[in-house]
This record gives C-alpha cells, structure tokens and sequence, in this order.
C-alpha cells in the first residue's frame, strides 16, 4: 500500500492519476472527510470542513481518518491512499496492513498556491492569507512529522508532464524492487 502524505496543492492528486494509469485504485482520506462532514450538515468550505475534521479527531482520536477511509480499501497491495496527516493515522495503517510505503509530495507555497487557484475546487482555500492558515491548521495535525518521516520524497518543482515522467519512473521502480 502507498500513502500519500504533503501540504495541500503539492501534487498528490497529480500522483493519482498516473498510478490509477497502471492500474492502482485510490481512496482519499480527504473524500471521507467531506462525505461524512456533508452528512453532518457542515458547509463545503475550506475552513469549515476543517474545523470539522479537527473536530472529530478531538472527540473519536486522532486516526479517525484513518479508519473511516480503511472501510474503503478492497485490494491493499494496489492502493493509494491519499492524505496522510499524522503519525496517529500511520500508525494505524501499520498496525492493519503488512506492507505500507509513505510518499511525501514537496512543492513550495507560492507553487502551490498557483495550483490550488487554478484547479479552482469549491472547497478550495482562495488567497494566500487562506492557504497560510490552512498550512498551519494541517501542521498542528502533524503534517509535517509524516512528511519528515516518508519513506520517499517526490519534489514537484517542474512542469506537471516531468512530475507525471517522475512518478511513472517512481512507481516503476517499486515494482521492480518489490518483485525482485
């Protein structure tokens, strides 16, 4: 299983869509957390939703995350999971599944910004002033211990066809080292 652990606009989802190409599935912790917050009524902006998740973590632990997306996982060995934001949720997933690679995705603020602007998501954050703030609500999860303590580090600092290149060749390169 890899998961995926990096700040907001950094390029997970971009590491999505060249796995599911050869052939992995996905879950995104951050899709549980929506669906669940949607039940629960909570607007679908950035803040709020974040709220509600802090929330949740408080009152059920702090890999509540980690469980609720587990229930989603058919075939472990050719899973994604995306979203990993602290140790407790890690934890988890290496207590439940035998073989669990972490990937953390890097690209700086300002990069990201720019990505998270263009992709234009509903529940996005809008200006810098709303991704400094939700950088440092996801640093008081623990984003940045499960960043440090990936097993591999992607930097997205290129165009989105070389991270696409990169990614390909990373995922490659685990097979070959997997099955070998």
């Amino acid at each position: 299983m890899i998961i995926l652990t990096g700040m907001p606009g950094s390029g997970k989802d971009e590491f999505v869509k060249v796995a599911r190409e050869l052939g992995y599935s996905d879950v995104h912790m951050g899709e549980t957390v929506k669906e669940y917050a949607k039940e629960a009524g909570i607007p679908m902006i950035d803040s709020e939703i974040g709220q509600f998740a802090s929330a949740e973590r408080k009152a059920h632990g702090m890999d509540i995350w980690a469980k609720r997306t587990a229930e989603r996982i058919n075939d472990p060995e050719k899973t994604i999971v995306d979203g990993l934001r602290n140790i407790e949720e890690l934890e988890f997933f290496k207590r439940h599944y035998d073989s669990v690679i972490v990937v953390a995705i890097y690209a700086n603020r300002q990069e990201r910004l720019n990505r998270i602007l263009k992709r234009n998501r509903i529940d996005d954050v809008r200006s810098e002033n709303e991704l400094e703030m939700r950088d440092g609500r996801e640093l008081t999860w623990g984003i940045g211990r499960t960043i440090s303590l990936a097993d591999h580090m992607l930097v997205n600092d290129g165009t989105l066809e070389q991270f696409h290149n990169k990614v390909r060749i990373f995922l490659s390169s685990l097979v070959s080292s997997h099955s070998s």
